[in-house]
């Protein structure tokens, strides 16, 4: 069965690595000079077939060899592909792990960021998802008093900041709690996996609402924090000075998918996201200190300058 698994995971790896494609029997004598065949095994033609359907079932890709490409091995459409985030992603993750197991002295030389807790959950929060399954939670934030259960509808996860968190709507909500936004069956609430004490599906169904889409509901959002009802979306205007080159910085990695640089100086430029200016969004601009000056609305300026005041005071 590993054996199984790893020819799977190197077929991908290739097929990612290699948007020409590869001929049948390049595909056969790479895999002979693999470390990740540690059997030593051949490649059928057959097997490698067999191979090919269910990385595409897998996977949801659509894989060619025809005489017009040499007879290579190609994921088809691979444009469409790069744009669907997830599924890229996936693909990427496989291929740079069949790389790195396929090239040994490479372990020791890539290092990845962690997510240092929440993924025990991940894979039966994803589990009930794809079967619409309310999932019954012991959870405890860090404002609780004490672990509360709740009964979820799990609608999407997203990871921010090196947490999961799972997005959806809790059944049982109890009286007097903040609302976030309201959907037809409840409101949508944000729990980060890493604060989960006990998490299982239930039995239960739920309906997931045909309009909801994860890139909607974010489209605003700077991270994790989705409150239409206490923070509007702002054109926010920031002058950004060319000290450590932080300029180049959020050209190359935008804070957000609305940012736009309009003006450049010799020694600044002016930038403009348009989100909603919640908590996360007002530290990672504190985070770039005296590199960033907010300038518009002037609230978000008076906030950040107010957290600035009280940072300078700790250090008095």
């Amino acid at each position: 069965m590993k054996d199984y698994l790893r020819r799977h995971i190197w077929i991908l790896s290739e097929l990612y690595q290699n948007p020409k494609g590869l001929t049948y029997k390049e595909f056969a004598e790479r895999w002979e000079r693999s470390s990740q065949n540690v059997l030593g095994t051949s490649l059928p033609k057959r097997t490698f077939a067999d191979c090919l359907r269910a990385i595409e079932e897998t996977f949801d890709i659509d894989i060619s060899s025809d005489a017009r490409n040499g007879y290579r091995y190609c994921i088809v459409q691979r444009d469409w592909l790069e744009n669907d985030r997830v599924k890229d992603w996936l693909l990427s993750a496989f291929a740079v792990n069949g790389l790195l197991q396929d090239s040994r002295g490479l372990r020791e030389r890539v290092m990845f960021e962690e997510i240092p807790s929440g993924n025990d959950y991940l894979l039966e929060v994803l589990n009930a998802m794809r079967e619409n399954r309310v999932l019954a939670v012991t959870y405890k934030d860090y404002f609780d008093k004490k672990p509360r259960d709740i009964l979820l509808e799990p609608y999407c996860v997203r990871v921010f900041r090196q947490r999961w968190y799972v997005i959806g709507v809790m059944e049982n909500e109890p009286k007097g709690d903040e609302p976030t936004e309201l959907t037809n069956q409840g409101r949508i609430r944000r729990y980060a996996l890493d604060r989960v004490m006990t998490l299982e599906q239930t039995d239960a169904t739920f309906k997931m609402p045909q309009d909801f889409s994860v890139d909607d509901y974010f489209a605003d959002a700077f991270g994790i924090i989705v409150e239409p009802e206490e923070y509007d979306v702002e054109t926010i205007r920031m002058k950004v000075y060319d000290i450590n080159h932080r300029r180049e910085y959020l050209r190359s990695l935008p804070l957000h998918h609305s940012q736009r640089e309009t003006e450049q100086a010799a020694d600044y430029s002016i930038f403009e996201v348009h989100l909603t200016p919640t908590y996360d969004f007002i530290q990672v601009v504190l985070a770039m200190g005296d590199e960033v000056e907010v300038l518009t609305p002037e609230y978000v300026r008076q906030e950040v300058k107010r957290r600035v005041q009280e940072m300078h005071q700790r250090y008095v």
